[in-house]
């Protein structure tokens, strides 16, 4: 199996015991999976190293929080279906009980915030520095919207073949309804080192797929 470059680093950070790697390598390496897969999890991994490396993300007991929620948050992906995220979390919440060193708050906020992946923009923080990590993975999981027009039309190829339940009408209709919703939101990025990297590109890509949706009718 190909892992993509700094993988292995994320991998490292929790580690897991050998069956449940496995299994969640085989989750996440399926072939229809055209963009939720081990290269989407490596390049968030990457970010976090790149963008966190100062300030309180870049404790090892954050890290270890955050690359837990990073490797899971995608891991039960069954096109079409609205409880991904919270079947996500359980199996999240399964692997857990045979981990060491993760305290049983942790474990509940590794699972609360895959939960909140279904609804980034809205989705409800907890006070504190439990609100502020959980925040920060919401951006992360968005940044690729912030991708060079390139890489973001291939992470839409990918998102559509993925989406098997779909016609191409059907998808590029809900697709467009999905970047017009979160377009509205003031700040896509509300961490100021996200924001700063990816949300004027991020604008730029939803206008353009918008504009060139709105040009095919």
């Amino acid at each position: 199996m190909n892992r993509p470059r700094g993988f292995q680093s994320l991998l490292d950070t929790v580690d897991l015991p050998a069956d449940i790697r496995t299994d969640l390598l085989r989750r996440m390496a399926a072939p229809w999976r055209g963009y939720h897969g081990l290269r989407h999890l490596a390049v968030l991994w990457a970010r976090h190293l790149r963008f966190g490396r100062t300030g309180p993300m870049r404790r090892p007991q954050v890290a270890r929080l955050i690359a837990a929620a990073i490797l899971f948050h995608d891991a039960v992906l069954v096109p079409g279906a609205e409880d991904n995220e919270a079947r996500s979390a359980a199996l999240w919440d399964r692997a857990a009980r045979r981990l060491r060193g993760f305290t049983a708050a942790e474990v509940a906020w590794v699972a609360g915030t895959i939960r909140a992946t279904a609804d980034h923009l809205n989705a409800p923080l907890p006070r504190g520095p439990g609100g502020a990590a959980r925040l920060w993975l919401l951006d992360l999981d968005l940044s690729p919207i912030g991708e060079e027009p390139t890489v973001f039309d291939r992470n839409g190829r990918g998102l559509r073949a993925e989406a098997r339940h779909l016609d191409d009408a059907a998808f590029a209709t809900a697709q467009r309804a999905f970047l017009a919703r979160i377009g509205e939101a003031p700040r896509l990025l509300r961490h100021p080192q996200l924001h700063a990297a990816f949300e004027a590109k991020a604008r730029a890509n939803i206008g353009r797929e918008l504009r060139r949706g709105g040009a095919r009718h």
